[in-house]
């Protein structure tokens, strides 16, 4: 009995290892995934750091802002690029 206990907590134990690694891991691969700059169909340019930037779904990927910009894009209004 003693030994079928301590297969169990060792079972839950290492589900949960396992399960947190692959959640860690999905979160790092999902966040990489996400282009630095997103111009909207409207033609804004929102950096990562825009008040937008997660909120915008339809969009062109670029690199830089710098580039978005060349594009004939703009950039919201009131943004302050934090550095």
């Amino acid at each position: 009995m003693e030994y079928v206990l301590h297969f169990i907590k060792s079972y839950i134990k290492w589900t949960v290892i396992i399960w947190a690694v692959l959640f860690t891991v999905s979160a790092m691969a999902s966040e990489t995934d996400e282009p630095a700059v997103k111009k909207s169909e409207s033609g804004i340019c929102h950096a990562m750091d825009s008040r937008y930037y997660k909120r915008t779904k339809n969009f062109v990927a670029f690199e830089t802002l710098d580039s978005c910009l060349e594009t004939g894009g703009r950039l919201p209004k009131n943004y302050v690029a934090s550095n």
